[in-house]
């Protein structure tokens, strides 16, 4: 019983983003981080990092614990792919790349699926993956995967939230309520 609560408590994330919803006055200790080609907004814990790049109509947006250098890396944080028009960029309707995507998932040299989940909410398609990642050169990680289909508009949104796995539940406790209260414009 305690791990079909705990698997419920896991997959909130997966099933309550917001959809064109006014930004309300943000939770303690987070101010809302607007994410403009995006059309979105996330919640950035107090010292945390913001930067964007990439190219108009698939940027990349990453919150993260550190300051980021020009390799992209990080220990703890969330990183935000948006790709518009996902068909034209993959070959693919945003939907079918999402699941083939996360198919893969997890499934990598040291990695071990800790958790699985897909839904359709609409127009919204959704697949989860937490998994745990141990490559041999380095500390173990924990990573949290959501790949959000708008099959309306044709926009994946890509979502990583990870951190050492030393650090996982309280990392977690910040990436879980970032995950959870993100905003998306159901019409991008």
């Amino acid at each position: 019983m305690l791990r079909i609560i705990v698997l419920l408590l896991l997959a909130l994330p997966a099933i309550a983003q917001k959809y064109d919803a006014k930004l309300t006055n943000p939770p303690a200790g987070f101010a809302w981080q607007a994410l403009p080609d995006g059309k979105a907004a996330a919640l950035l814990p107090a010292g945390w990092y913001y930067r964007a790049e990439g190219q108009k109509g698939a940027p990349t947006y990453y919150l993260t614990q550190e300051q980021i250098g020009e390799s992209d890396e990080f220990q703890t944080g969330l990183s935000l792919q948006v790709v518009r028009k996902a068909t034209a960029h993959t070959k693919r309707a945003a939907a079918a790349y999402a699941e083939l995507l996360m198919m893969r998932t997890g499934f990598g040299r040291g990695q071990q699926v800790l958790e699985k989940a897909a839904s359709v909410e609409g127009q919204f398609h959704k697949w989860t993956v937490r998994y745990r990642d141990a490559p041999p050169d380095a500390d173990p990680r924990i990573v949290y995967q959501l790949a959000l289909a708008n099959a309306k508009t044709d926009t994946l949104y890509l979502l990583t939230f990870e951190s050492p796995e030393k650090d996982w539940s309280e990392a977690w406790q910040l990436g879980e309520l970032m995950i959870r209260e993100l905003v998306l414009d159901a019409r991008q």
